[in-house]
């Protein structure tokens, strides 16, 4: 559950919090307002991906964080993007990836917004939504294990059949490679520390005569006479004692280096023995980097992989009659586990249409219809599973009984291809929902897949923004109670522009456009009792004694509804 949002310098906003509580959540105001502030900025919190352009004009970062409550246990995510457009996020005050946003938004976080919404429309997703309706993501996950395991066994059946002279001049060449780089024991970092250490025996000669060179001058010097004569300048003159201690202390250095400067001298050693053989090994490192890699990190990593693909050649010429038995046997489980996933999501269809015909009914669409197409293609290398080419699933055509088991072609998901069709008139064919996704017909209609959908999910948070887009006022109260419907087992948060559906709200946030010094930007205010009724009102087209009494009575009819 959302418990806290916070929004800075977001788009629109300077600065706004809001507090949503369990149940239905609406956002109402005026065209402009910005009304799907909220929406965007929960997107953008949950990993969409923003710019720069989300940074509210004249400020130079703009910050969203949510803090929400996990089965009793409190979360806080937070992200924000700052004006060279890099954005930085953070979990209970950790540093996050964007990934990790997205994988917490795809596990707690429904998002129907105007271009979210479509997502619903695509197959794939189709798919995922009928396998979350039907509880079939350990059968799927099953189906999933089994077809990596026999891709990987077919891949080293393929790697097998490679022709063998090939194989053999590649094993060779590998095991020349893995051995090349293993015998030269490189060391990460070992290039640098020998270079360091050529530059200082090919100087050696040099750096010793300057070692000697520079003690000759330090014992000319008399410093013993600079130190006598400035003790007897402060032993006449007591003002003169900060020279005789910067006397002391320049006799102290002296001492010092000249020390430093014979161990320095001591410690060069003008060895060719050793120059030649930090050459030769920086030699072997330069021949190394040329055919394997830019740096010895990089070489030492080649020569790895190149023992990996060695093994895995030579694992493989040695358990060809293994390999064959094991594909037989994963194409075996992987026919069972196929057919029984595909069983399932086509009870889970049947299931799944007679559901949402109910609550279409509800909306008053009661000769609107939803028909799942199940689609399968022949593979010879396939698993045979007994499903048709094509089935379609609806009130009319309920499943059909199973055929012969043909080899089928598959995926990680198994053997079907899905797609939601729907008619919204009696008698009228069943289309793909992309290809009638506008109109209010069309929201209403997926408003109430979402509540047949949500309704066998856990609690999440589901955004809805103008889910009632092309709604009349009519349909407006049917939307409502299918969102009331939808909020007893969500926390729902709806940007709407229908009163009838605000009506509805547990919670009401008014979003306003304010302006000032040449700037605007949106507050975000909750308004229940008499402000809210104003509102609503207000949302009928305008405050007056008509439609105050309208608006009661359309908070009177929700809450009557609610209770039901």
């Amino acid at each position: 559950m959302l418990e806290r949002l916070s929004i800075t310098n977001f788009a629109v906003a300077r600065s706004v919090v809001v507090t949503p509580g369990a149940g239905l959540n609406v956002f109402t105001g005026e065209t402009g307002a910005g009304k799907s502030l909220i929406v965007d900025a929960l997107a953008f919190v949950f990993g969409a991906r923003r710019g720069r352009e989300v940074i509210a004009a004249g400020a130079e970062r703009a910050t969203v964080e949510a803090v929400l409550s996990i089965e009793g246990h409190p979360l806080t995510v937070e992200r924000s993007v700052g004006a060279s457009g890099r954005s930085s996020a953070k979990v209970d005050g950790q540093p996050a990836t964007l990934e990790t946003l997205q994988e917490l938004g795809s596990r707690l976080v429904d998002i129907h917004g105007q271009s979210e919404q479509l997502a619903i429309l695509r197959p794939a997703v189709q798919l995922g939504a009928l396998d979350a309706f039907a509880g079939l993501q350990p059968a799927r996950n099953a189906v999933a294990t089994t077809v990596r395991a026999l891709r990987d066994v077919r891949r080293d059946l393929v790697s097998l059949a490679t022709d063998v002279r090939e194989r053999e001049r590649l094993v060779g060449q590998l095991r020349f490679e893995s051995e090349e780089i293993a015998a030269a024991g490189l060391m990460p970092g070992e290039d640098e520390v020998l270079r360091m250490e050529h530059a200082r025996l090919a100087n050696a000669s040099r750096l010793i005569e300057d070692a000697v060179s520079a003690l000759a001058a330090l014992d000319s010097s008399d410093v013993a006479e600079v130190i006598r004569a400035v003790t007897d300048l402060a032993g006449r003159d007591s003002t003169a004692a900060e020279v005789a201690d910067q006397g002391a202390l320049f006799e102290a250095a002296a001492g010092d280096l000249g020390r430093a400067l014979r161990r320095y001298r001591d410690a060069v050693e003008d060895d060719p023995a050793r120059l030649a053989a930090v050459a030769e090994r920086l030699d072997l490192i330069a021949r190394l980097r040329r055919k394997y890699g830019d740096t010895v990190a990089e070489i030492v990593a080649y020569g790895r992989e190149a023992e990996a693909r060695l093994a895995s050649l030579e694992r493989v010429e040695a358990s060809a009659e293994d390999l064959r038995a094991r594909e037989s046997a994963l194409l075996h489980q992987l026919s069972a586990e196929a057919t029984l996933l595909s069983r399932g999501r086509r009870e889970a269809a049947s299931t799944l249409v007679a559901r949402l015909a109910e609550e279409l009914r509800r909306l008053g669409m009661g000769g609107a219809a939803l028909a799942v197409g199940f689609a399968c293609e022949d593979d010879p290398a396939g698993p045979p599973v007994p499903s048709p080419d094509y089935e379609l699933i609806s009130a009319e055509s309920p499943e059909a009984a199973a055929g012969e088991p043909l080899p089928r072609a598959f995926t990680e998901a198994g053997v079907d291809r899905v797609e939601f069709l729907a008619s919204f008139n009696a008698g009228e064919s069943p289309r793909p929902l992309a290809s009638v996704a506008s109109g209010g017909e069309t929201s209403r209609f997926l408003l109430a897949l979402t509540a047949v959908l949500g309704a066998a999910a856990g609690p999440r948070i589901v955004v809805l923004d103008e889910v009632d887009e092309g709604v009349g006022g009519r349909a407006g109260s049917l939307v409502g109670e299918a969102l009331g419907r939808l909020a007893a087992r969500h926390q729902v948060l709806c940007v709407t522009h229908l009163p009838q559906v605000a009506a509805y709200g547990g919670q009401h946030y008014v979003v306003t456009k304010q302006s000032s010094g040449g700037r605007t930007w949106s507050e975000v205010s909750a308004v229940e009792g008499e402000a809210r009724l104003d509102e609503l009102a207000s949302m009928l087209g305008g405050v007056t004694s008509a439609t105050r009494e309208a608006a009661r009575e359309l908070l009177s009819g929700a809450s009557v509804t609610a209770t039901r």
